[in-house]
């Protein structure tokens, strides 16, 4: 839903960016629909290119640079930083919550094999005799 927010606050204001015509913007599009800006929201969620997206913005006339900066590094605090660590925090208690509702009475019993403490010992005892009994 945040992402959803997030992605619809993006693109009237990227609109001069997207309605720029320069050859040398490479996120230009970026914002230009609502799947551009749902890619765009995703991408900025690994923290993965947010400053080259700011750097370029900051390159059209006409756009709010601080409006930009501000949901920019918003979004990076609200969704990569809160939002990411709590799915992965949500997704750890999941799994140690399986792990724990395992039935060990379920599980089978393993075999135990008891072998005499001295059988090695006596392994290498009697090699000994055997290259004794060579020589």
């Amino acid at each position: 839903m945040l992402m959803y927010i997030y992605a619809v606050t993006g693109i009237p204001l990227f609109k001069e960016q997207t309605q720029y015509d320069a050859e040398n913007l490479t996120h230009g599009k970026s914002f230009d629909g609502i799947s551009n800006s749902f890619s765009t929201i995703f991408i900025l969620l690994t923290v993965d290119h947010w400053y080259s997206l700011l750097e370029e913005g900051w390159k059209v006339p006409g756009l709010n640079k601080v409006a930009c900066g501000a949901f920019v590094i918003s979004w990076i605090i609200l969704g990569a930083f809160i939002f990411r660590n709590l799915f992965v925090g949500f997704m750890l208690e999941l799994q140690r919550n399986q792990k724990d509702s395992r039935d060990v009475t379920q599980l089978p019993e393993i075999e135990q094999v008891f072998w005499p403490g001295d059988t090695l010992f006596r392994y290498c005892e009697l090699m000994k005799e055997l290259q004794h009994n060579l020589k």
